[in-house]
């Protein structure tokens, strides 16, 4: 897969911070100069898309493009409703930042419904695209001349956040191509 590169940006927050229905939110994503555009998904915890985004420049399969439109902006602030829904216990609000030299942060966090510890931790990754598509793995040779096949635990951990980040930086890229 691609690098992974420790990040330590603040992450995303939301507004309010307690997940209710028909409810809108104010999402607000640190930005800086570097930034050409921000992606924003929310999912729910079977990681199907939730909700309307307001105001983005491009919908697309659940996600919401908004291209930066002023460099010295250092937040964007996005709007998303949230469904009508009983059954939905917590919602996992994504945030894809994409920067002019094809690097993505990918920051979320998660709302649960009237509990007294409302958010969890922002998560931040940085990934940058991949300059090859061998995965690192080591081979031993054992003494019983048994060959053993071994691979990082971190790419199991990172696998789903750098595969969404991935297929939705692949439909910005092919966006930007077509239009």
């Amino acid at each position: 897969m691609g690098q992974i590169v420790p990040s330590t940006a603040p992450g995303i927050k939301v507004n309010p911070d307690v997940y209710e229905s028909d409810t809108t939110y104010t999402i607000s994503v640190p930005v800086n100069n570097n930034v050409s555009s921000v992606v924003l998904r929310a999912v729910d915890m079977n990681n199907n898309s939730l909700g309307i985004w307001h105001r983005a420049d491009r919908d697309c399969n659940g996600s919401s493009l908004y291209h930066m439109k002023d460099s010295r902006s250092t937040l964007l602030r996005a709007y998303w409703e949230s469904p009508h829904s009983a059954n939905v216990s917590a919602v996992k609000i994504q945030a894809f930042t994409i920067s002019f030299h094809r690097m993505a942060t990918f920051s979320s966090l998660t709302l649960k419904k009237r509990a007294m510890t409302t958010t969890s931790p922002s998560t931040i990754s940085t990934t940058r695209p991949p300059r090859t598509h061998v995965l690192p793995t080591t081979r031993i040779l054992n003494p019983t001349s048994t060959l053993t096949t071994t691979s990082s635990v971190a790419s199991g951990i990172f696998l789903s956040p750098i595969a969404d980040a991935l297929q939705i930086l692949l439909v910005f890229l092919t966006s930007k191509l077509l239009f």
